[in-house]
């Protein structure tokens, strides 16, 4: 039904365009503060067992004194660069559009508020990060193969070599975790919300302040991070291609799978194997939700009075106001 009145600036949704504006600006740029921290994680979660004691600060360093400085610790920045912004345009722009949708479905079914329950808001998470996984996986599984051999390359020719072993499908190698992996931005924005509404609640405050929603977000993503983890560590295992580059031609023909790979770490490790680089993967993820967020949140209130202008000028248009 189309819309009778002008609805208040206090009243007005932010739509899912500028949600989708807002989450692909801050994850960009939180991705280029935190990059080096992102390329070193992948490379302990690959390491071998004489060097699994060595940390993160230790694998930057070393990365910058072998591999070119600076250059090195950003090897494979493009292609991510990419990747994050279509993740987080595609994942914001439908969480949001599916959100409304719920919203008002809740409404007509007579529910006294449109605000979503606990598990409506997880699907939906999820549903989103599913669908933008589809879409990106292909350009991130290439930068997880520039991440692991620094560089070398270049984007066409890493993406030509996943091609010449894998195939087509080689792209979407590590799909199927990734579809386990849908639940970390859904229990990130879930855990986000709730910390969000219990504190403005307790605290009687309308909104929070600019370290409220970086400390918040990233709390956040750190318990995500901490439920999924294995299924991380297993994506990267799998793209990396580490191995293949190690087997003859005719053992590259086939590709192990989550499961087999499970199993090859558990044997090789025990559990404990599944969370190699862990103590890395939380402070790259403390730092980048929390940076991305905050940038959002600032994006968004911009947009939202850029929307709104907009909004109003067609509302009068309509009414003849």
């Amino acid at each position: 039904m189309e819309e009778k009145k002008i609805v208040s600036f206090e009243e007005y949704k932010l739509p899912p365009l500028g949600h989708a504006v807002s989450g692909a600006v801050g994850s960009t740029i939180a991705n280029l503060f935190i990059y080096p921290l992102d390329i070193s994680t992948t490379r302990l979660q690959l390491k071998q067992d004489k060097e699994e004691n060595e940390g993160i600060l230790s694998t930057i360093k070393s990365i910058y004194q072998k591999e070119g400085g600076i250059k090195g610790l950003y090897a494979g920045l493009g292609s991510d660069t990419l990747a994050t912004v279509l993740s987080s345009f595609i994942y914001f722009y439908c969480y949001t559009a599916l959100r409304n949708v719920q919203e008002k479905l809740n409404t007509r079914m007579g529910k006294p508020t449109a605000q979503l329950n606990t598990a409506q808001e997880l699907f939906l998470g999820a549903e989103a990060a599913l669908i933008s996984r589809f879409f990106t996986t292909p350009v991130s599984n290439v930068t997880t193969r520039l991440q692991t051999n620094g560089g070398n390359g270049g984007f066409r020719s890493t993406a030509m070599s996943v091609f010449d072993q894998k195939g087509i499908t080689g792209f979407w190698t590590g799909y199927r975790a990734s579809m386990v992996l849908v639940s970390n931005p859904s229990i990130t924005y879930f855990v986000f919300e709730k910390l969000k509404a219990f504190y403005l609640q307790t605290n009687k405050k309308s909104s929070l302040s600019s370290f409220e929603v970086f400390l918040f977000s990233a709390l956040s993503k750190s318990i995500a991070t901490m439920i999924t983890y294995p299924f991380i560590f297993l994506r990267t295992r799998m793209v990396s291609g580490k191995n293949d580059r190690e087997k003859s031609e005719d053992e590259k023909v086939k590709t192990k799978g989550m499961v087999e790979t499970l199993k090859e770490v558990v044997e090789k490790d025990g559990m404990i194997g599944l969370y190699k680089g862990m103590k890395a993967q939380l402070i790259k993820g403390f730092f980048n939700q929390g940076i991305m967020y905050m940038i959002k949140d600032y994006v968004a209130t911009y947009l939202t009075l850029v929307f709104y202008h907009s909004y109003k000028l067609k509302m009068k248009a309509k009414l003849g106001v």
